[in-house]
């Protein structure tokens, strides 16, 4: 037994030793369970009881005897027992280790595997990992339930899942773009809801409505008429007869009938009951019967029979020659050599009647006409056909008829066809016939390497080691890079080549192996590698080669084919004219197709399946949505939505996850949500089972269909499509069937003898009636248009009535002729021609009808011999002129007849440039410097800048432009352009006025010299000469200013201190290593050092640095260039140059010396343990110990009292043990208790057990536990000493059977609860269980700020200010806050603590969710934005001021400016530009000279000279100026300018006021031109002649005469002399 103890004891202690170093408190340690299970054999006493033989005394005769006795044997087994122990021990925590003799567990330990659910290693903190978002723990491995608080902020429901969290919403509603908020879900959008008719959304559902007069079906879907009388009087027409049972009918009032839909009533025919009693004709008006008879016949007095007319004798018949009376007609009759002429009555000789019936009208025929005894024989041309009129020529559909020769496509139009061809194919020349375009001959296939033409198209093929790319064209390499290797590959395989057998297809021009299944090859190719091999060198190499090939599936092509001329196809027949729904490419060689077509000439759209560009892009829609072929858009399926159809489910499902089946026929689709079936266009019913009601077609059968019911069964449930009963045809069975026709749909032929007519609905032959007559029993006479047997002939009386009987046209007024297509001949009008026409004036024709002369145009009265009156024109002078007032109207065409100066159709142009004067015919004759004429007097109107009678002269004195009107607006002595007013500028200008100085840095002039000044300083922008800036000096001021001073002109003195440098433009101090400041007057500033203090202390812990060099000083305890270092173990103090003198490992403050202990020890030098009861670090721990006196000072490991044993001495000895550490052996016999202190044998009263650790078990007390307690009650306890019976805690009386009252705890419920705030007190420990809301030991506190609930356990989630509810978490709001979180703010309208206040704010305001005030929006100011924007005001708020000048006013919306006429521009801020005025300057002016015109009102500003409404009028001789306002001043009656004044000297005078004569030297107007006159002559001041002297001739003087000698010039001399003399005399 002890070796076995012994054991278990060495391996616990064992374990305790290797654990003491690691205690609570030390970093990263953690408490860990550990179950030892102790093994012991323990004695068990047994006993057996049997007979023994024994001698025994007492026998009789007091003999011994052998007798038998019963004997008890006692023996003692031993069993194995173990107990499990828990014992705690200390490890360092996961993800921590401890290296050495550490105090703790200082390193990490986190590895790859140690971070669960994407958890990253944490490089620093408390926490090994770093977790992810949805994870927790120290390793990650906890996930977090996002659904705890809040919800997730979902609306819905909220569903965790590991990691990660998703919200849901109930049925009837879809979540919301952020995926947390729950929209209504708008069932009505798919399919109308499935409802018949109306459907209604509601909150989270949906229901159907029926309409008026239509109640809800048992499906709630679908709407059934109500049969009533009282609902729109039942659709009758006249009466609704109400049956009973829901039932009712239609009828109709006294003489009218119900039509064939039942509702609706037409009028009676009283002559389709036997004819109305008549014997022929029966006639009905207003429901009355009127008899008549057919022609020939009259009535009689019955006034229903007729009777035979005899025309003959009556003279009807108007007969030339003979008559012979018939039944209900006369015959005329012509003697021998006679024939009776078209009229049926006149008689003419054989060979005069020789008349050409297409001569008239072409005889009625639409084509051609040919002349026969019988009158017109039409004809058509090629791609006509003759109506049923036999003249009247329509388009015949040889395309439809098979009449056309085309191969592939044909299309009519009117007169012909023509053929087309698909795709690949062209035309053939003989029109009908399709060639293949070969692609790969034409060169347009685009085939990067071969070529193969097929039937209508062509395909890609690549050279060895290539294969095509995805545009079916490219080519790209097949192995690049291990074409190498693979040739080593094959020849070491040559063997096994061999004895492969490769599946090869051959065709002509082709080898490769496994065929392409698309290849449709035409075997139109010829090759030109025919095997002709004959064993020649390199055979081998070919095959090894061509094995190689066949391989890789490639082709080797030999030959192709070229289509020319812009062709391509497989024959070359199609161009780019064929190309559909595309564009040619740049070559011309294919159609490019648009996205989502395809085929040769882009006519086929995208294959189901793929869409875009080339059909290259693949539907990705779901749940059997299919793609738009241009954009892949998907089209869903009723029920299923999103932007591939994602959202629902497939067909035949729904439910949540779609797994739950739909009950519609077919595998229909139905709701998503609700199951309920989505009807196909066509049906309804709860499951779709029914087919629409007749009338009605299309989703949920809401559609009516388009018919005319009385003409048809009903309509296709699904298209709508009209079922026409038999004897109606056309789309919405309105047309009757045309003769020869008869059936549903009028598709069946009449097969009648002869070609006769059959009933249009069952298609039997109607019978043959006499001429004129049809109908049953033949009643009923023929309408106007038709004649003859059984009226089956059509009049051809172009829609004038016929005899029903011949059929001769009956002609209206001014008709003639066989069909009535001759107008009356010249000269007669009126029925039948008869009346002469009266004699028409001025070319007015005759009314055939009428007899009234149709008046030519501008003429009017009874014969057309009135004229139109003035305004007046046209035929019958019926249309107003529409000319101005100045200008006459052409009576006969209306045409404008305009005024000098003007023309056009209503005489609003003016004469073009160059032209002038009445129509404008006349030209100017102006020359150079002119503009043109005055279109009304030819005066010329100068260019700008000149001005004269003439044009050359320059404009003066500041003026310019057109009539040097406008006034020169250039300043600075700036000269002026006489035409543009241009400004030429003096040095030192700029500008377009010449009003800047020169730009900075130029000067002189147009500013083109630069300035050398430098350093920032400005020049004089004439002359140059430099400004310099503070701070510099010099002529060009590039020298800085002396030491000392500084600014303008070098004028300030420095005020710098400390060796500071002043700057020389600012006088800002640059100060010295260690000062700042304005005059560097401080030294720097804690932390900083060095030039400009700029920098930073790099001294640590509290060191100091020196101001200018920035040297540490540092603090007590550490050291280093920056006092990094602590100081060494065992030093302290300023520059650690103290030593310390701590005791028993204790270490000292490296500043202050003083000593940090070991843990255990304690004192000023660490010389004392911890005092009894404490241990550890600074013998702050207390002992954790049950049965001891005190503890280990360093480990606080427990020292036991005797008989107990354990790491806090809580357990006592185990049995058979006693004593101080338990270490001494029970002496008790075997079988009895030892106590675990004494080691007595035999447990005192009130214990027992092995070692007597144990208190009696409840319900026995005293020695050995052997005694029964006497306490009945279920609350009692008993002493296990004494037996004494007391309450357990929380109950009390006499049995113990009530439980303490509200408000007391404990033993006999003495003790009083303290628990407040509504906190439950523990009857038993008086523990106080706190509220929601409330925290702490009694209760008192309530949840911190950011908690609520059980414990304060949960966050509250209240943003933007709310505060939570300590108890419940909910919201309390801020003002203009609501919402479950206070996430939302007020809604429009309202504001205020729970958005209870409604706002004021009109017009658009918005209101302020906190406090209502408002925020007026454009336009609208005030309090309640009631107030609109007060004049030069805009905007929000009105705060804005409105930019409009030259009062233009300001929209107060959106400041946009109204201009006021004259104005323009963003602010009105220009005048109307020359030539416009009004309102946005939209006007032209108006005015004949200059095109200028007051910018606000259009009045013509003239210039000088001119006036009139539009300027048009010169000044009259001797006025000038403005409004011609002035008199010349002109000697002589010399005319002025009539712009300036200025006189206009005649020929020979001169002068301002031409008040001179010429003065000899000059002649002309204004002595202008010089003259020309030779040795000395004077010329005439008019004229320009020379006045020569007597010796000289010629025009200028210059000629002498040939006989002329020196003694005649004597004479002459004295003779002039005379002539002098004389004339002075």
């Amino acid at each position: 037994m002890f070796p076995d103890i012994l054991c278990v004891i060495l391996f616990s202690t064992m374990h305790i030793a290797s654990s003491l170093e690691l205690q609570p408190g030390m970093p990263n340690v953690c408490t860990d369970q550990e179950m030892s299970m102790l093994g012991a054999r323990q004695p068990c006493v047994q006993a057996f009881t049997r007979m023994v033989k024994v001698w025994k005394q007492g026998c009789p005769s007091h003999r011994w005897c052998m007798g038998y006795e019963r004997r008890t044997t006692y023996y003692t087994v031993y069993r194995q027992v173990y107990n499990m122990d828990m014992h705690t021990f200390y490890k360092c925590c996961p993800g921590w280790t401890r290296e050495g003799e550490e105090m703790g567990c200082l390193h990490r330990v986190c590895g790859a595997k140690t971070c669960f659910n994407g958890g990253q290693c944490a490089e620093s903190g408390d926490q090994i990992c770093h977790c992810p978002l949805g994870f927790k723990g120290t390793r990650c491995q906890h996930d977090v339930n996002e659904c705890e608080g809040d919800e997730g902020g979902c609306e819905g429901h909220c569903c965790n899942t590991i990691g990660s969290y998703y919200c849901k919403c109930p049925e009837g509603s879809r979540l919301g773009p952020d995926g947390k908020a729950c929209h209504d879900a708008n069932e009505c959008e798919e399919l109308n809801g499935g409802c018949q008719q109306t459907c209604v959304d509601t909150p989270g559902s949906y229901h159907c409505e029926c309409s008026e007069g239509f109640r809800m079906h048992a499906d709630a879907r679908t709407c059934i008429a109500v049969n009533s009388c009282s609902v729109l009087n039942g659709g009758c027409e006249h009466k609704c007869v109400d049956m009973g049972n829901n039932h009712y009918k239609c009828d109709c009032r006294k003489n009218y009938q119900l039509k064939r839909d039942g509702r609706h009533c037409e009028l009676r025919d009283p002559c389709a009951d036997r004819n109305g009693g008549c014997a022929q004709l029966c006639l009905s008006e207003d429901a009355r019967v009127h008899c008549s008879c057919r022609p020939g016949f009259t009535l009689t007095g019955d006034g229903k029979n007729c009777r035979d007319m005899d025309e003959c004798s009556s003279g009807h018949a108007k007969c030339s020659h003979r008559c012979v009376n018939m039944l209900g007609s006369f015959s005329c009759v012509c003697p021998p050599g006679f024939e009776l002429g078209a009229d049926g009555k006149q008689c003419y000789r054989i060979e005069m009647e020789i008349v050409n019936s297409c001569e008239k009208n072409n005889g009625g025929c639409s084509h051609h006409c040919e002349h026969t005894t019988n009158g017109p024989l039409c004809s058509c041309t090629r791609g006509y056909q003759l109506d049923r009129d036999r003249k009247t020529c329509v388009d015949s559909d040889e395309c439809v008829s098979g009449e056309s020769c085309c191969r592939h496509f044909c299309r009519n139009y009117a007169g012909g066809y023509e053929c087309s061809c698909r795709a690949g194919h062209r035309l053939n020349p003989d029109g009908c016939g399709c060639d293949d375009i070969d692609e790969c001959l034409a060169e347009t296939s685009g085939c990067e390497h071969h070529c193969v033409n097929t039937l209508g198209t062509y395909e890609c093929f690549c050279e060895l080691g290539f294969r095509l790319d995805q545009d079916q064209h490219s080519c790209i390499s097949l192995y690049g890079d291990l074409e190498e290797e693979e040739e080593e590959e094959e020849e070491d395989d040559d063997e096994e080549e061999e004895d492969v057998q490769l599946e090869v297809h051959r065709l002509p021009d082709l080898l490769f192996r496994k065929a392409p299944q698309l290849l449709r090859y035409t075997a139109a190719l010829h090759s030109r590698y025919d095997s002709d091999d004959d064993g020649s060198d390199g055979g081998g190499s070919e095959k090894e080669f061509e094995i190689q090939r066949e391989r890789r599936g490639e082709l080797r092509l030999a030959s192709s084919v070229v289509c020319l001329d812009g062709s391509f196809g497989d024959d070359c027949s199609v161009s780019c004219e064929d190309c559909v729904n595309a564009v040619c490419s740049e070559n011309r060689e294919r159609c490019e197709c648009s996205p989502g077509w395809t085929g040769l000439i882009c006519n086929k759209t995208c294959p189901q399946g793929t869409y875009g560009q080339a059909c290259n892009g693949l539907c990705r829609c779901q749940n059997g949505g299919s793609c738009d072929p241009v954009t892949g858009k998907c089209l869903c399926p009723p029920g299923v939505q999103g932007l591939l159809c994602e959202d629902g489910c497939p067909r035949g499902y729904f439910g949540s996850h779609c797994r739950r089946k739909c009950n519609c026929p077919n595998n229909g689709h139905c709701h998503r949500l609700y199951g309920g079936c989505l009807c196909s266009p066509g049906l309804y019913g709860r499951f779709c089972h029914l087919p629409c009601p007749r009338w009605t077609r299309g989703a949920g059968c809401s559609k009516e269909c388009d018919c005319v019911q009385e003409h048809s069964t009903g309509c296709d449930p699904q298209t709508g499509s009209c079922f026409c009963k038999a004897a109606y045809h056309g789309p919405q069975c309105e047309k009757e069937c045309e003769m020869g026709s008869f059936g549903a749909g009028c598709e069946q032929p009449c097969d009648c003898p002869s070609g006769g007519s059959c009933d249009p609905r069952t298609g039997e032959c109607s019978q043959r009636c006499p001429a004129g007559l049809h109908g049953d029993t033949c009643q009923l006479a023929c309408s106007t248009e038709r004649y003859g047997e059984s009226c089956r002939l059509t009049c051809d009386c172009g829609g004038a009535p016929c005899d029903p009987v011949t059929g001769q046209c009956i002609c209206p007024a001014g008709q003639t002729g066989d069909s009535c297509h001759q107008d009356c001949p010249e000269g007669f009008w009126g029925l039948k021609c008869q009346s002469p026409c009266p004699d028409c004036d001025n070319r007015g024709s005759c009314n055939k009808q009428t007899g009234v002369c149709d008046c030519k145009a501008g003429f009017t009265g009874n014969l057309c011999q009135h004229e139109c009156p003035p305004g007046l024109h046209g035929p019958g002078c019926f249309e107003h002129c529409s000319c101005p007032p100045d200008a006459t109207c052409d009576p006969q065409t209306g045409r404008c007849v305009c005024p000098p100066g003007r023309t056009g159709h209503d005489c609003a142009t003016s004469c073009d440039s160059g032209y002038w004067g009445q129509s404008c015919l006349s030209q100017c004759r102006c020359k150079e410097m002119s503009l043109g004429c005055d279109p009304l007097s030819g005066v010329c109107v100068c260019e700008a800048g000149f001005r004269g009678e003439h044009c050359r002269k320059k404009c003066v004195n500041g003026t310019y432009g057109q009539g040097c009107a406008q006034q020169c607006r250039c300043q600075s002595g700036a000269l002026c352009d006489h035409v543009s007013g241009a400004c030429t500028c003096s040095p030192g200008y700029a500008g377009t006025y010449c009003e800047q100085t020169c730009p900075d840095g130029f000067y002189g002039l147009d500013c083109g010299q630069m300035c050398k000044c430098r350093n920032g300083a400005h020049c004089h922008h004439i002359t140059g000469a430099c400004l310099c800036t503070a701070g510099w000096a010099g002529p060009h001021c590039i020298l800085e200013c002396p030491e000392g001073n500084f600014g303008e002109q070098c004028s300030q003195t420095c005020e710098c201190q400390n060796g500071a440098r002043c700057d020389h433009v600012t006088g800002r101090c640059s100060c010295a290593s260690g000062w700042t400041g304005v005059s560097c007057q401080l030294p720097c500033p804690p932390g900083q050092y060095g030039e400009h203090c700029s920098g930073q202390c790099l001294c640590r812990n509290g060191g100091s640095c020196d101001s200018v060099r920035g040297r540490c000083s540092c603090t007590p305890g550490w050291t280093g260039a920056a006092c990094e270092l602590e100081c060494e173990e065992g030093r302290y103090g300023e520059k650690c140059t103290q030593a310390c003198s701590c005791s028993s490992g204790g270490t000292c403050d490296r500043a202050t010396g003083r000593c940090v202990c070991l843990p255990g020890w304690t004192g000023e030098l660490c010389l004392s343990v911890c005092s009894k009861g404490f241990f550890g670090e600074r013998c702050e721990q207390r002992c954790d110990c049950v049965h001891s006196s005190s503890c280990h000072h360093v480990t606080g490991r427990c020292e036991c009292e005797p008989g107990w044993r354990g790491a806090s001495c809580d357990k006592p000895c185990l049995p058979g043990s006693y004593g101080a550490s338990c270490a001494q052996q029970c002496q008790c016999h075997a079988g009895v208790s030892c106590h675990h202190e004494t080691g007595r044998c035999g447990c005192p009263a009130g214990l027992t057990g092995p070692g007597c650790e144990t208190p009696c078990p409840a319900g026995v007390f005293g020695q050995n536990c052997s005694q029964l307690c006497q306490c009945s009650g279920d609350q009692e306890q008993c002493h296990p000493v004494t037996g004494t019976c007391s309450c357990l805690p929380g109950y009390y009386g006499a049995r113990c059977e009530l439980r303490c009252r509200a408000g007391t705890f404990g033993p006999n419920c003495k003790s009083r609860c303290s628990c407040v705030n509504g906190g439950r007190c523990d009857f038993r420990t008086g523990t106080c269980y706190c509220p929601p809301g409330f925290i702490g030991a009694d209760c008192s506190l309530r949840c911190p700020s950011g908690y609520y609930g059980k414990d304060c356990a949960k966050l509250c989630s209240c943003g933007e200010g709310g505060k939570c509810h300590s108890a419940t978490g909910k919201c309390i709001c801020a003002a203009g806050r609501r919402g479950l979180s206070c996430q939302q703010a007020c809604p429009r309208g309202r504001y205020g603590l729970q958005c209870r206040n409604a706002c004021s704010c009109q017009n658009g305001g918005l209101c302020d969710p906190v406090d209502g005030s408002c925020k007026c929006g454009l336009g609208w100011t005030g309090p309640r934005c009631d107030t609109a924007c007060s004049q030069g005001k805009y905007g929000f708020d009105c705060a804005q001021d409105c930019p409009c000048l030259n009062n233009g006013s300001c929209d107060r919306f959106t400041g946009t400016c109204g201009c006021s006429a004259g104005f323009y521009g963003h602010s009105c801020q220009h005048r109307c530009p020359s030539g416009f005025f009004g309102g946005n300057c939209a006007r032209t002016c108006d005015c004949t000279v200059g095109q200028t015109c007051d910018h606000a009102t259009g009045q013509c500003v003239c210039p000088p000279g001119c006036y009139g409404r539009q300027c048009e009028r010169r000044c009259e001789s001797g006025r000038f100026g403005l409004s011609c306002g002035q008199s010349c001043d002109c000697a002589g009656d010399a005319p002025c300018d009539p712009s300036t004044g200025r006189c206009l000297c005649p020929p020979g005078r001169t002068g301002q006021r031409c008040e001179r004569d010429c003065g000899g030297d000059s002649y002309g107007p204004d002595c202008f031109l010089p003259c020309q006159c030779s040795h000395r002559a004077r010329c005439d001041g008019l004229s320009g002649r020379c006045l020569c002297p007597l010796t000289w001739l010629g025009p200028t003087c210059s000629e002498a005469p040939l006989h002329q000698t020196p003694a005649p010039i004597n004479s002459s001399v004295s003779q002039r002399k005379r002539r002098a003399g004389s004339k002075t005399t």
